[in-house]
C-alpha cells in the first residue's frame, strides 16, 4: 500500500472528530458515532478485515476499558449523591468560609485548586461532579463552568486517581513508576500556570488585577512546587503530589482570605458601618462534609495493606477471547468501586432529605451519553490497533531521527489521547511502542514514556469527547458540546505546543 495513503487513512478518524465539532457542531456522542462508522468502513474495505473479526475487535476494545466505564458511571452517582444530600453545599461553605462572600475570584480558585486537588488525588472523575456544579452555584454559565474546569484540570491528569496513568505506563513499558513521574512531572510544571491562566481567562477574570495576580502566583506556585518536590526531587513520594499541592493552596488561600477580611473590616470601620457577623462553619458541618471523602481515602489506603490486598486478590478473574491477551477484572479494587462506596456513605451524613434510589436513577440517565461516547471511542481504538494505523505513524516519525521524532511525536500522542476515551488506552498503546523506538533512536526509554504519559493524559483533556459529554451533563448543558469544544481548543493547542517544546528540550538535555 502507498504510505501516504495509509497515513491519510490513519488520520481520518481524528479529522472526523475535529470537523464534527468545529464544522457541523455535533455533540460528543454523534461525533464519535461518525468516527466509528468511518473507521468501520475503512477496516472492512481498505484493510479487508472480516466483518466478524471487526465486531470482535470492537467488543474487545470496550471490554479492555471496563474500569473506565465503572469510573465514569461511579462519578455520576457520586456527584448526584453528594449534591442531593446537601454535602456539596457544606463542603463549599467550609472551604470558602475563609474568603469574603463577595470574592468570587477567590472562591472559584479555592473550589478548583483545593477541592479538586484533594478529591482528584484519589479519583479524578469524582472532582467534576463537585467542582462544575460548584462553579454554576457561584453564578457562572454552565458552558463556562465546564470549559474552565476542563482546561484547569488538564495539568493533573497524569497524576490523579492514585497515579493510575504512570501505573498503566509501567505495565506497558516496565519502566519504574518513579522514573516515569520524574519526566512527566518536569513537563507538567509549566502546564500548571498555563492551565490556571486558561481557567481565569475563560471565566472572565482580569489577569493583571491585583487580587487575581495574588491568587494566580500563590496557587500556581503551590502546585508547581508540589510537582517539583514529589516527582522530580523526591519521586519516591510521588503519591502525595496532588495532596501536597492542595494543602499548599489551602494555606495560601487562608493567608489571602485573612488579608481580604481585614481590609473589609478596616473599610467598614472607616465608613462607620460595622460589618454584619456571618454564621461560622461548625465542627459538625465540617465533619459531615468531609466524612464520606475521608472514609473513601481510608478505604483506598487499606487496600494497599499487604494482607488486605492479598484478600481482595481472590476476587480477581480474567477474561480472554478471540486470541487477545487476557484482561484481569477485579471490581473490588477498581477506583470506581471506591467512589460508589463513598457515594452511598453520603446518605448517612446528609443535611437534607435525599432518596438514594431516586438519585441512582437520575445518575444513570445522566450517564447514558458519556457512557455511549466511551463505548464508541473504545471500540474505534481497537479497530485502529488491530489494523496498525497508530503504529504506522510512529514508524514513519522515528525514521526521521531523534529531533524529528521528539518534535512531532507529541502531536501523535495528543491525537491518541484525544481519541482513546479517557487517554489511558492511548497511554498504554503508545508507551508500548516506545520500547522499540528508544533503542533505535538512542533516547532513554524513561524519557519517551514520560512524555507519552504527560501528553496523552493532560493537553487533550478538554477536547476528549467523553470528558465533554460527561461535564456537559453535570452542568445541564447537553447539546452544547461543540461550543465547549471550540472554547477549549485554543487553550488545548497552546498546552500541546508548550509541552512539545519542553519535550524536545528534555530529549536533548537528559543524561
Amino acid at each position: 500500500m502507498n504510505t501516504s495513503i495509509q497515513v491519510a487513512i490513519a488520520l481520518l478518524p481524528f479529522a472526523v472528530l475535529f470537523s464534527a465539532f468545529l464544522a457541523f457542531k455535533m455533540d460528543a456522542l454523534h461525533a464519535c458515532f461518525c468516527a466509528w462508522v468511518l473507521e468501520f468502513a475503512v477496516v472492512l474495505t481498505y484493510y479487508h478485515m472480516p466483518l466478524l473479526r471487526s465486531l470482535e475487535s470492537f467488543v474487545w476494545g470496550d471490554l479492555v476499558m471496563w474500569s473506565g466505564f465503572v469510573v465514569l458511571y461511579a462519578g455520576q452517582v457520586f456527584g448526584q449523591s453528594y449534591r442531593s444530600t446537601g454535602l456539596l453545599e457544606m463542603l463549599l461553605e467550609s472551604v470558602q468560609s475563609i474568603l469574603p462572600s463577595w470574592d468570587i475570584q477567590g472562591r472559584s480558585f479555592a473550589l478548583v485548586t483545593v477541592v479538586g486537588g484533594f478529591i482528584g488525588a484519589f479519583n479524578g472523575f469524582a472532582t467534576y461532579p463537585v467542582t462544575i456544579p460548584g462553579l454554576v452555584d457561584l453564578g457562572f454559565d454552565g458552558v463556562l463552568a465546564c470549559t474552565s474546569y476542563l482546561v484547569y484540570f488538564s495539568w493533573t491528569l497524569a497524576f490523579n486517581s492514585l497515579f493510575i496513568a504512570p501505573t498503566i505506563t509501567n505495565a506497558a513499558s516496565h519502566v519504574p513508576i518513579v522514573d516515569i513521574v520524574r519526566v512527566a512531572g518536569l513537563l507538567t510544571i509549566p502546564l500548571v500556570y498555563l492551565s490556571l491562566l486558561g481557567f481565569l481567562k475563560i471565566l472572565g477574570f482580569r489577569f493583571f488585577e491585583r487580587r487575581c495576580q495574588l491568587l494566580f502566583w500563590s496557587l500556581g506556585t503551590g502546585n508547581a512546587l508540589a510537582l517539583l518536590l514529589f516527582t522530580v526531587v523526591w519521586p519516591a513520594y510521588y503519591i502525595v503530589t496532588m495532596i501536597a499541592g492542595a494543602a499548599m493552596s489551602l494555606g495560601a488561600l487562608y493567608v489571602y482570605g485573612r488579608s481580604a477580611k481585614r481590609q473589609d473590616v478596616a473599610g467598614a470601620l472607616a465608613a462607620a458601618d460595622p460589618p454584619m457577623e456571618k454564621p461560622r462553619t461548625t465542627g459538625s458541618t465540617l465533619l459531615n462534609a468531609y466524612a464520606p471523602l475521608v472514609l473513601g481515602i481510608i478505604i483506598v489506603l487499606l487496600t494497599r495493606v499487604h494482607a488486605v490486598a492479598e484478600l481482595l486478590a481472590h476476587s480477581q478473574f480474567s477474561v480472554a477471547a478471540w486470541g487477545y491477551s487476557r484482561v484481569s477484572v477485579n471490581i473490588l479494587t477498581t477506583s470506581g468501586f471506591f467512589i460508589l462506596i463513598t457515594a452511598f456513605v453520603c446518605y448517612f451524613f446528609r443535611s437534607k432529605q435525599a432518596n438514594a434510589l431516586k438519585d441512582l436513577v437520575i445518575a444513570t440517565k445522566r450517564s447514558r451519553t458519556s457512557l455511549g461516547t466511551l463505548l464508541l471511542g473504545s471500540g474505534t481504538v481497537y479497530l485502529m490497533v488491530d489494523t496498525g494505523q497508530i503504529a504506522l505513524l510512529g514508524r514513519i516519525l522515528s525514521s526521521g531521527g531523534k529531533m524529528i521524532y521528539a518534535s512531532f511525536y507529541p502531536v501523535v500522542a495528543f491525537l491518541g489521547g484525544m481519541a482513546f476515551g479517557q487517554g489511558l488506552p492511548g497511554d498504554f498503546l503508545l508507551s508500548q511502542m516506545q520500547v522499540r523506538v528508544a533503542s533505535a533512536l538512542g533516547i532513554p526509554l524513561m524519557v519517551l514514556v514520560g512524555i507519552v504519559t504527560a501528553v496523552t493524559m493532560g493537553p487533550p483533556n478538554a477536547v476528549k469527547p467523553t470528558q465533554i459529554a460527561f461535564t456537559a451533563s453535570l452542568a445541564n448543558v447537553e447539546g452544547r458540546d461543540g461550543e465547549i469544544f471550540r472554547i477549549c481548543l485554543p487553550w488545548v493547542l497552546l498546552q500541546l505546543v508548550v509541552t512539545a517544546v519542553f519535550a524536545v528540550v528534555v530529549v536533548l538535555l537528559w543524561r
